[in-house]
């Protein structure tokens, strides 16, 4: 009686192992989840870049680890890595990290993936643009836009701005879109809207585009002559 007790407790324990192991593997352990975890959210500061500019990158982290670094790793619009690079993350569990859009990119949809944990699901991804660049006043000298403030204050006379700005233009050190040059007009007074215009932009107010289109309607008015 005694060895039928033992038998029978014998079977009962492997079915039950047995069952056990079965509901377990019953579709694999379960995946890991993002709570409490290594998760990051990034954003850039624009959404579209020119070849030359810097990226930015910001954000914040689900949890801080001083022996854990922030990756951070940019791909090409066919998935090819360009750039990776680990980033410190500072304990009030923010970021900041600068790429710069060297020679290694080019223009097109870039992929960016942050990862901070062991996980998929502590990968965050975000993208950004990389344009030609499309600006019409191409590199235009940081010095002109002090002239360009001086000009709108009145330090500077309308003569003596044209004729730097004319200067450049002709050195290539300035370059405008093709506009066709305007005969001389009955008034050669800068109307006062181009002078705001050129204030504002040296002030940062308005883009450099505002300040072109403001330089054409003087070569239109043959105001400023571009031989």
């Amino acid at each position: 009686m005694k060895l039928n007790k033992i038998l029978l407790v014998g079977i009962m324990s492997l079915f039950v192992v047995s069952s056990f192991g079965e509901a377990f593997a019953y579709g694999g352990a379960p995946e890991q989840s993002s709570a409490n975890n290594f998760t990051v959210e990034i954003t850039s500061d624009n959404q579209t870049y020119s070849l030359g500019d810097s990226v930015v990158f910001s954000g914040t982290v689900g949890k801080y680890d001083e022996k854990r670094s922030l990756r951070i790793s940019v791909f090409d619009s066919s998935s090819n890595l360009v750039v990776t690079q680990k980033t410190i993350v500072n304990p009030d569990y923010t970021f900041t990290h600068t790429v710069e859009l060297g020679e290694k990119f080019s223009d097109g949809k870039h992929i960016v993936k942050a990862q901070y944990g062991s996980t998929k699901a502590t990968v965050a991804i975000i993208s950004f643009e990389v344009t030609s660049s499309t600006d019409i006043s191409g590199a235009i000298p940081e010095w002109v836009k002090n002239s360009a403030g001086w000009w709108a204050e009145g330090s500077v006379d309308d003569d003596s701005f044209i004729q730097g700005l004319q200067f450049l233009i002709k050195e290539g050190l300035m370059e405008i879109p093709t506009t066709q040059q305007g005969s001389t007009g009955s008034s050669n007074e800068v109307p006062t809207w181009i002078k705001t215009t050129a204030g504002w932009w040296a002030e940062g107010s308005v883009d450099d585009d505002s300040f072109i289109q403001g330089l054409q309607f003087l070569i239109k008015e043959g105001l400023m002559t571009i031989s």
